[in-house]
This record gives structure tokens, C-alpha cells and sequence, in this order.
């Protein structure tokens, strides 16, 4: 036999060895896990941690390994801003964000906690149910994969010193979130000259006195030990309060789409318990408040429908630049007018 034809022979049969070595490697390889690396300024230990690693440890079996979530708590990886600057560069996956918190990427996420436009939860409810689907739909757009929204109740005024009037704010340090502009603005429109900082600040800004008042849930002043530091809370539901979580798509897609399908399907589950408990919480958390001796301030309700209709008109105002689709701000007053008329049955998509 020519000798170079059994060379060639014997040069293809090994290369023959080597790829069916490396399909048959392929084949009985796991998959590459994805490590889903994300922060929140939830304290470790809280409920919310404890949920979310108990889903992360489901996760976890049910992938066989291939989907792991990593969690930095406490606040560690920053405010909103940071926590995105890192998603960008992957350095995190995923974050757990404020309403307000991923506004940089679909303005619309703060739609429901524009200030002073809810009068109190079944309204929250009644127009969730009909625009929730479309909200995570325009974040799922933006390219950040979302598991639904978890309510945290109405924020309210607490300030060291009793609130109860327009009189009663001036010269007070109230805090606004920074890049929160809806509250900012609302602000202005009720003569209060507003500090902004982030959320990661607040109690530092508190203890320096750099402010002095602030707009939260109980549940979260409590988790947050901002109560520690304010002594009067106002009886007025301010803005709504909700938590996402955002993982950005192209982490999200490279999971297999069966784990995908567990990730949501978990994810999804926990944060309807989130906000199933989420009101249930923040109203025991204002009871212990008040029984450690935070005071109640009734609001001058005469002053209450002046100080909506200024809100309410910056709201609009600030809409109608494209701060947020003013469409949708539109869809959103359609149902609340139709469920403070009693019509429940109304369609405002049209």
C-alpha cells in the first residue's frame, strides 16, 4: 500500500476518534451552570432574604445545579444607580429595586408610585389587576427579565416634630429619593424645598440631620431602623410602595428554557406571597410602631384635597414632558375613576 495513503488513512481515523470523542463529551457533559449574582438592600436575616434563598436552594435542585443565585444584602453593592452600573459591566445579574429604581430603563416602572394619586389599597388593587401584565411586559422590553411586583403599602410622612399642615413643613428637611422626580416635584408644588439622596443614605442623612423627615412604609422604617430616629408619623397615604426584581435578559437567556421556566415559575410564586403579605405586614409594623411609642398626627383635612390637586396636576404636568407615557397615566385614572364610580366592569384600553 502507498505509504502516504496509510498515513492519510491513519490521520483521518484519529481525527475520526477525536470528534466522536468530543460529541459523545457534549452529550454526557452538564450544562455550564449560570450563577445569578444579585443585590439588594434587604438586611440579611430579614424575611425577604429568607424567602429568597429558600427559592434560590429550590432553584438550585430542581436546575440539578445548572441555575444558582448568589445574594448580596444590606445594601453592599449600593443604591439603584450602583447596583445597575454593575449589571452593566457584569459584575451583578441581577437587583432588587425600589419602584423608582429602574427608571433609567423604562421610565414607566414608577407608575403606580406617583404621589398622592391612590386613596387607599383596594384602589392600588383594582387597577394592578387590570395593568400589572402590561407593566412587567414594558420592563421585559427594556431587557430585564421580572417576576411581578410586591407591594409594600403607602409610605407615609415621619418626621421628630408632629406634621399635620402645610405650615407645619416648612423648614423641614424632607427626603425624596434621589432621581424619584414625581416626588420632587411634588414637593415644590406644595412649597417644601426637598432634599434628594439615595435610599442607601437615608439613615445617615437622618443621624447628621441633613434631613430631618421622611416618606416610607412602616414595614420598611422598621426593617430599615429609620424609626429610631423619627418620633411622629402622619395618619395620610402618601405614594404606593413597591419592589421588583430585575435580571437582565441576556444572564436571563442563557439559561436552558426549561430552567427558565423553573426560575420564573418560582420567582413568580414568592413574590405574589411578597405581596399577598406585604400590606399584612406594614399594618402590624404600624401598630408597633405606635407601640413603642411613635406618635400619630391626623392631617388638616381641609388642607388634604388641595394638597391632592397640586400633586396631582405636577403629576400630569411632568407626563405630559414624557417623564412617563402619559398614556398609560390615562389607562391608570380611567379605572380609578371607574372604580370610585362603581363600575367595575370597565375597559380603559381602549
Amino acid at each position: 500500500m502507498n505509504p502516504s495513503l496509510t498515513r492519510k488513512a491513519s490521520c483521518w481515523q484519529f481525527a475520526r476518534h477525536i470528534i466522536i470523542g468530543l460529541i459523545l463529551f457534549c452529550l454526557v457533559s452538564p450544562v455550564y451552570a449560570q450563577t445569578i449574582k444579585l443585590a439588594t438592600i434587604a438586611p440579611e436575616g430579614s424575611p425577604w432574604m429568607d424567602s429568597m434563598r429558600a427559592g434560590a436552594v429550590e432553584i438550585d435542585k430542581r436546575t440539578d445545579g445548572r441555575v444558582k443565585f448568589k445574594f448580596y444584602g444590606g445594601g453592599v453593592q449600593g443604591n439603584d444607580k450602583q447596583v445597575l452600573r454593575k449589571m452593566r459591566i457584569g459584575q451583578l445579574q441581577g437587583g432588587a429595586f425600589t419602584a423608582n429604581g429602574l427608571i433609567e430603563v423604562q421610565n414607566n416602572s414608577q407608575l403606580y408610585a406617583l404621589p398622592m394619586l391612590f386613596n387607599n389599597l383596594e384602589e392600588v388593587q383594582f387597577v394592578r389587576k387590570h395593568m400589572d401584565d402590561k407593566l412587567r411586559g414594558l420592563i421585559e422590553e427594556a431587557g430585564y427579565a421580572n417576576f411581578g411586583f410586591a407591594g409594600g403599602g403607602f409610605a407615609r410622612l415621619m418626621s421628630n416634630r408632629p406634621i399635620a399642615n402645610l405650615e407645619d413643613l416648612q423648614g423641614r428637611k424632607v427626603w425624596v429619593p434621589d432621581g424619584d422626580r414625581f416626588g420632587y416635584e411634588a414637593s415644590k408644588a406644595l412649597g417644601i424645598s426637598p432634599v434628594t439622596m439615595p435610599l442607601t443614605d437615608v439613615m445617615t442623612g437622618l443621624q447628621t440631620e441633613l434631613i430631618d423627615t421622611i416618606m416610607s412604609p412602616p414595614a420598611a422604617t422598621i426593617i430599615l431602623q429609620w424609626n429610631t430616629r423619627v418620633s411622629y408619623i402622619t395618619e395620610l397615604p402618601v405614594s404606593y410602595i413597591y419592589a421588583m426584581i430585575a435580571i437582565e435578559r441576556k444572564y436571563f437567556d442563557r439559561i436552558q428554557a426549561d430552567d427558565q421556566v423553573i426560575v420564573r415559575e418560582v420567582m413568580e410564586r414568592i413574590y405574589q406571597e411578597f405581596d399577598q403579605q406585604g400590606n399584612s405586614d406594614n399594618q402590624k409594623a404600624y401598630k408597633a410602631l405606635i407601640d413603642n411609642g411613635m406618635k400619630p398626627v391626623a392631617p388638616d383635612r381641609g388642607q388634604v384635597p388641595e394638597w391632592r390637586n397640586a400633586v396631582q396636576k405636577s403629576n400630569r404636568r411632568l407626563a405630559s414632558e414624557g417623564v412617563i407615557d402619559i398614556r398609560l397615566l390615562n389607562e391608570l385614572e380611567c379605572y380609578l375613576d371607574g372604580f370610585r364610580a362603581g363600575n367595575l366592569a370597565i375597559d380603559c384600553t381602549q
